[in-house]
């Protein structure tokens, strides 16, 4: 989807009754490539919401090396952590390009951890189909809160268990 569509997907978006979600932000300025993460575009930025995701919170190896040899053996997402579905592919950034040229948005690559600019619309419809990923910032409340199926579960297992280990004790007095 467009840059457009996408950021009025997120902020449209009610998941579990919660409101307020936005695509992931990025650290804005004049593009400058680089591998070591201390640049606005290229490899092992961490400053930007998905590249911290990608680098720090998954794991994952961008396909450049911190010290600049690429590719780095086992980079992209291998590890995906509990997050189903991702495409490995390029997802918007909530952030756009403030320098020339206009009309430009920062994404995110999640095949190789690359961070870089692209027009805010499809250029080629049929190759320029960025993904969008919502984000929320702080608690999103009940959602995070295990649902009373799955305590009672949970209760119900460990009752089971002492109730074992009760009378293996028992067994053994006697």
């Amino acid at each position: 989807m467009t840059w457009s569509a996408a950021n009025t997907w997120a902020t449209t978006l009610v998941y579990g009754g919660v409101s307020g979600w936005r695509l992931p932000t990025t650290v804005d300025g004049v593009f400058d490539f680089g591998s070591d993460g201390t640049t606005t575009a290229g490899y092992n930025i961490t400053t930007s919401e998905m590249g911290h995701l990608f680098y720090t919170e998954l794991g994952n190896k961008g396909y450049w090396a911190t010290d600049g040899t690429f590719p780095q053996p086992d980079y992209g997402l291998l590890n995906t952590g509990p997050f189903l579905n991702m495409e490995v592919f390029a997802y918007w950034s909530g952030t756009e390009y403030a320098n020339p040229p206009p009309g430009y948005a920062w994404y995110f690559l999640f095949n190789d951890g690359g961070q870089a600019v692209h027009p805010k619309t499809a250029v080629d419809p049929q190759t320029d189909k960025f993904y969008a990923w919502a984000v929320h910032s702080g608690d999103v409340g009940p959602a995070a809160v295990p649902e009373p199926g799955t305590a009672l579960l949970l209760g119900s297992g460990l009752v089971g268990l002492v109730s074992i280990g009760l009378r293996r004790a028992k067994r053994r007095r006697d």
